[in-house]
């Protein structure tokens, strides 16, 4: 029987290699339903090291879930690419009654209440894993964050912290490895440290080998989770540059950019952002850009609807969602922005903006721009879980 030419690239892994080398990891994941063979090509660790080597993954969309507690705590999902505005993970996420509780390049932390237990996902392959537990995970008053490049490593870590009963700014620190699959006695602390009140431990960002949380946000702490004795320090205070008369600042966006930690702060009177990227060696903060909001006023006029006419309405109604980079160009950062009614992209370099489809507030939201949503990156990965 003649072999047809399909049949012979599809028995060729040279040929499938150099195929799949160049699809989008969602597009790989899909692949991996047609047969036992893709599937174990695509799921090889040495392949998927190197397509993420190739292909960095890129920010694609944002998970938003609200804040208040009368909302229905449903994930919603606003796409980035408008080639892909849908992703099907977020219905599973909603039909389990999953809450995210944390994201990092990729992956994601969810919770089950239902379950009282914990999952690590990857929304691109739409893999679950149940994470072993701790005496951590078992107290309610527990902050669990996510630390993981896959630039640097297949493997991720998940930092627990847990609040000890009856003292009131005294926590205990346990890691867990994905590459050994279980929680590192040595890595808890033997006797727990002190902490400020106003330092919030559940939203942590991950970088330079720690993972960083903001105190009162005008600074913050973290921890370095290559050294053994789990130290907490205090990061740099933020500097305000050149200070200005009456002029207030607002914190907007903590978060990491490229391999970068950077850190928003508003002057509301004065309508523009100032963006800082703290030093590698901790040494400080750096100004790294300013975004002037009268730029945007053009095409939106909405975040200037109610500007003046009220205490609450001091500044444009706009917020920083995420900071993105997806041209290569280190200079050429993007920040993703909430207005009444949309989401919008805006290149600082080029000054121009892009909105984004099916956005998920309305224009009647009058504080969709105030902090009201907590939001989760989704990066196109085909890591293991």
């Amino acid at each position: 029987m003649e072999v047809t030419s399909g049949e012979k690239v599809a028995g060729s892994e040279d040929l499938i290699a150099e195929i799949f080398i160049r699809l989008p990891a969602d597009s790989l994941a899909r692949c991996k339903w047609v047969s036992k063979q893709w599937l174990s090509f695509i799921s090889n660790p040495a392949f998927i090291r190197k397509h993420t080597l190739t292909y960095p993954p890129t920010l694609s969309g944002l998970f938003l879930i609200p804040r208040q507690p009368s909302q229905c705590r449903k994930v919603h999902y606003t796409a980035l690419n408008h080639n892909k505005p849908c992703l099907p993970f977020v219905k599973f996420l909603n039909f389990r009654g999953f809450q995210i509780v944390h994201s990092c390049r990729g992956l994601l932390i969810c919770h089950s209440e239902s379950e009282r237990s914990y999952y690590v996902c990857n929304p691109t392959t739409r893999q679950l894993r149940l994470l072993p537990t701790c005496s951590a995970l078992r107290n309610d008053d527990v902050a669990v964050n996510l630390v993981f490049d896959p630039l640097k490593s297949p493997h991720y870590m998940i930092v627990c912290l847990e609040k000890l009963e009856g003292q009131q700014s005294n926590y205990t620190v346990s890691v867990y490895s994905s590459e050994t699959g279980v929680w590192n006695e040595r890595n808890i602390s033997e006797e727990s440290f002190l902490v400020p009140d106003d330092i919030d431990f559940k939203v942590g960002v991950s970088w330079n080998g720690a993972i960083h949380w903001l105190k009162n946000t005008v600074g913050g702490y973290y921890v370095d989770l290559n050294n053994t004795n789990m130290l907490l320090r205090e990061m740099p205070q933020l500097p305000r540059g050149d200070e200005v008369e009456g002029s207030l600042y607002k914190f907007k966006f903590f978060g990491k950019y490229r391999d970068n930690l950077v850190y928003i702060i508003s002057r509301p009177l004065l309508n523009y952002y100032e963006i800082y990227q703290m030093k590698e060696d901790y040494s400080g903060w750096d100004l790294k850009s300013r975004l002037n909001l009268n730029v945007l006023v053009t095409n939106y006029p909405c975040i200037a609807r109610n500007f003046g006419f009220h205490p609450l309405f001091s500044e444009y109604e706009c917020d920083v969602l995420s900071v993105d980079n997806n041209s290569g160009d280190e200079e050429d950062m993007e920040v993703v922005l909430s207005i009444p009614g949309e989401v919008v992209v805006f290149n600082l370099k080029k000054k121009t903006s892009v909105k984004m489809h099916d956005p998920v507030f309305r224009p009647s939201d009058v504080t969709i721009w105030y902090k009201v949503h907590s939001v989760y990156e989704y990066f196109e990965t085909l890591s293991l879980v």
